[in-house]
């Protein structure tokens, strides 16, 4: 499993975040009145104030397993291009984390960009430690393990530290040789809609 660091400054940076998200929610009735959506059927949404871009997070159904805790990928789409990720967990406190993949297809499984030598194993420690993901239900308890198809849609998802890495290091998350720079604000990806789930892909 994935070794989260050790507590300190970061960990207090992470508080305020959380209060702030907080904050955000409670200001938010609309988002907190939606109703009867699985995770599989919603899309998640982040803007920034004043600017026509957005991104967009979307769990995706997998034909088996797309890891040992889920049974979904998770896709973060943005201005520049797709991510593609798996879902962990780690014991006590660790949390949720993705782990980057390459695009699933149906029929077969996707590469993993964290390393051969298992889920983790081969990212950077630094690059390791920006891979959280903060699940948040209506009362903004922060889910324990990761969701699957048919569980009760996050009422808002965060990833916290991701966009650093995909500052500094966005060839770390995806096969796109040519991928530079991709800037993606702090905030929380607000639910936004609920659909049909998409065609589930993968092995």
């Amino acid at each position: 499993m994935p070794r989260r660091p050790a507590g300190g400054q970061g960990d207090a940076h992470m508080i305020k975040w959380l209060l702030s998200a907080a904050a955000v929610l409670l200001a938010q009735p609309a988002l907190l009145a939606a109703q009867d959506c699985t995770v599989e059927r919603a899309r998640y949404v982040l803007r920034v104030p004043d600017e026509e871009d957005q991104w967009q997070l979307a769990f995706i159904p997998a034909r088996h397993m797309a890891s040992p805790a889920s049974d979904l990928y998770l896709r973060l789409t943005t201005p520049q291009r797709r991510y593609w990720f798996t879902l962990s967990v780690s014991q006590g406190y660790g949390g949720i984390a993705v782990l980057p993949v390459g695009e699933p297809v149906a029929g077969s499984d996707p590469r993993d960009l964290a390393g051969s030598d298992g889920p983790g194993q081969g990212i950077d420690p630094e690059i390791l430690a920006t891979l959280r993901l903060l699940a948040f239900d209506r009362e903004l308890h922060v889910a324990n393990d990761p969701p699957r198809a048919g569980d009760p849609a996050p009422h808002a998802i965060m990833l916290p530290e991701l966009g650093q890495t995909l500052w500094y290091s966005p060839g770390a998350l995806t096969e796109d040789p040519a991928a530079e720079r991709d800037p993606m604000p702090r905030g929380l990806f607000r639910l936004a809609g609920c659909g049909a789930a998409e065609a589930a892909v993968g092995e």
